[in-house]
């Protein structure tokens, strides 16, 4: 399970041997709801380990301490800005993240650029659920040329990673920037708009996207800032829909409705 019901009603959550992708433009918040579902997995007792391609790990680690805490100020660590308050938090929340995200429990890396080698590190940690973000960044096989091929080999290879290892897959990709020239409600992201289209979506099981109406149309006043809709638009066995989640950016925490969002705030 995702840790989000309103999500996990689409394909029952994630499956052993199957690939999910999470596909969102740059500022759509696919980074921090990885974070989140990785929090919400290790939570639960799974073994996960993260590829971050495009964020350093120090960086994922201030969101995570964000996300943890509740209380502090994503700009405020980013910028090591900190009241005395601020760093009794960070040192009562330190054990906690020790606890939490033990090396038995939880593993990232950021320095590796091809799959050989993150297949190599799968295999000695076995975890039950490998999070990669993005699949774009990842070198591209030698001796292909095509880019739709090259990802084609790098979705294949994934796939017969979670069959041979027993773990689940989640995948972040890109969209291409069609959808930044759409209007209206041709905005929500479509299965066409996934960089390398074709490849992607053949070997997926799920396709979800991460749509922020607000950062598509910040001058509109109707349109909350602290909302994010998903949308399943392949579910190879479930159904496909929409759920709008809470979102609180510089918490780096994402709810599972906007109404627990709204909770939050009162406690």
């Amino acid at each position: 399970k995702s840790g989000y019901s309103g999500i996990d009603c689409f394909a029952g959550g994630f499956t052993i041997g199957e690939v999910t992708i999470v596909g969102g433009r740059p500022g759509h918040g696919k980074s921090t709801f990885l974070i989140n579902v990785a929090a919400n997995l290790v939570e639960q007792g799974y073994k996960v380990a993260l590829f971050n391609r495009e964020l350093p790990n120090t960086e994922v680690i201030k969101k995570i301490i964000c996300l943890e805490s509740g209380k502090l100020s994503y700009s405020m660590v980013r910028n090591s800005e900190f009241s005395k308050g601020d760093r009794k938090e960070l040192e009562s929340i330190s054990n906690h993240l020790k606890d939490k995200y033990s090396s038995e429990q939880f593993i990232m890396f950021d320095a590796i650029r091809d799959f050989r080698t993150s297949m190599i590190e799968v295999r000695k940690f076995r975890p039950d659920v490998v999070i990669d973000d993005h699949i774009q960044l990842i070198d591209p096989p030698k001796g292909i040329d095509q880019r739709r091929l090259q990802i084609e080999k790098i979705c294949n290879d994934y796939k017969w990673l979670a069959k041979t290892q027993k773990c689940c897959v989640i995948l972040a990709s890109q969209l291409n920037r069609q959808l930044e020239y759409r209007t209206g409600n041709d905005q929500v992201p479509q299965l066409s708009d996934l960089a390398e289209s074709g490849a992607i979506e053949q070997i997926a099981e799920n396709v979800y996207f991460m749509h922020y109406h607000h950062k598509v149309n910040p001058g509109n006043s109707k349109l909350n800032p602290n909302k994010i809709s998903v949308y399943a638009k392949k579910v190879r066995y479930g159904k496909t829909g929409s759920h709008v989640l809470g979102y609180n950016g510089d918490k780096c925490k994402i709810y599972g409705t906007y109404l627990e969002y709204e909770e939050s705030l009162r406690t």
